[in-house]
């Protein structure tokens, strides 16, 4: 049960543990984000940044291959696919 009653009504979801959080966001009246889209933003905001693919895929439990394959068109820099030539699997990622 969440109460937050100067916001919205209480939100009760009964024998459903954690989908408070899908239902909660409705009831304020802003849309619903899975949790897993925090991994997605973060992921983009550090390979925009430049830093080290490797680094980031360790962080999030990917392979340096995987991290690329899904997050490559957010490299938007010459010098980015500089560093991808260097990893001997820019050919499978496609630039956008």
């Amino acid at each position: 049960m969440v109460a937050c009653a100067a916001i919205a009504p209480i939100v009760t979801i009964s024998g459903q543990p954690g989908q408070w959080a899908k239902h909660l966001p409705q009831a304020l009246g802003i849309r619903y984000w899975p949790p897993y889209n925090c991994r997605h933003t973060y992921a983009t905001i550090c390979l925009m940044s430049g830093m080290n693919p490797a680094f980031i895929a360790q962080q999030l439990g990917h392979s340096v291959q995987m991290l690329l394959s899904t997050y490559a068109r957010w490299l938007n820099s010459s010098s980015d696919w500089d560093e991808l030539k260097k990893l001997k699997i820019a050919p499978s990622v496609a630039q956008a």
